[in-house]
């Protein structure tokens, strides 16, 4: 099977490729924004025109997975990047998109995949990147019937992985200045391991399953029961830790994900930190 893996060196894309590009089942190239030393990592921007369909045209993959995130460009990658190749990409090439849970901004919770998703005023923090991801999610639906959204909580890497998440490592770097530490105990989760995830993407390239699929441990986490556990599981001190509660009408307060359709689809196990 042939996969391309595009942002294939980013938190989730180089899990991927790793994964897959010693397995012989598997066929992998992954893209970079930049030169890579690896041959099986081509130079690709989301942004370039023509840049991605490129990639695609020549290597012909069965399995396109979009792991392309950005907080500050979402929407251009999404009109510069997605939109040309699915316009291009032929029907029989799965693409699987990989979503965010922030795509719900009503804040109840528990949220099954039948249910609306929207988007935030353009002056929001966060407007850019969710409401691409929303863009994304709708051109996908509309444009190539032979696709897998994915959404997805925040990513956490396994205690033994050299690599950790940005969010916790911004939180490690204030422990080491002894500072206090607000975690929000009000703000819900669906927490997932980044190596639990590859593994349900490599699953869904060989399932014949198409649609929208939430993923993820059956219990939710507020931030601050997150890091309690995340800085336990590393060695850290949670002296430090003040849980803090947040009031931003901005901001939904529980994007937890209903997972029992992922739970009864796939063999992969979602763990629940601890």
């Amino acid at each position: 099977m042939k996969l391309l893996i595009l942002g294939a060196t980013g938190f989730l894309g180089s899990k991927l490729y790793n994964l897959t590009s010693n397995n012989r089942e598997f066929k992998v190239i992954g893209t970079s924004r930049s030169p890579h030393e690896d041959p099986g990592i081509i130079e690709a921007d989301a942004i370039q025109e023509h840049s991605i369909e490129s990639a695609v045209a020549e290597f012909e993959p069965d399995v396109i997975i979009w792991t392309l995130m950005s907080f500050e460009d979402e929407k251009r990658i999404i009109d510069r990047g997605l939109k040309p190749l699915l316009s291009t990409v032929k029907l029989r090439t799965k693409v699987i998109f990989v979503s965010t849970d922030a795509v719900f901004v009503g804040g109840d919770g528990g949220y099954k995949e039948t249910d609306a998703i929207g988007k935030l005023p353009e002056e929001a923090p966060l407007a850019e990147y969710i409401n691409g991801k929303v863009a994304g999610e709708k051109l996908i639906r509309k444009k190539h019937s032979n696709y897998i959204i994915i959404r997805t909580g925040p990513l956490y890497s396994d205690a033994s992985d050299s690599i950790i998440e940005k969010r916790t490592l911004k939180m490690i770097e204030s422990i080491r200045k002894s500072k206090s530490i607000d975690a929000a105990s009000n703000v819900y989760r669906t927490f997932v391991n980044v190596d639990d995830l590859a593994n349900a993407i490599l699953e869904l390239c060989m399932v014949n399953f198409r649609g929208t699929l939430h993923v993820g441990p059956t219990q939710k986490e507020s931030y601050y029961t997150f890091y309690m556990k995340r800085f336990k599981q590393l060695g850290w001190s949670t002296e430090t830790l003040v849980p803090s509660t947040i009031n931003d009408s901005y901001l939904s307060l529980d994007t937890s994900l209903n997972i029992q359709k992922a739970h009864q689809l796939l063999r992969t196990k979602f763990r629940t930190l601890y």
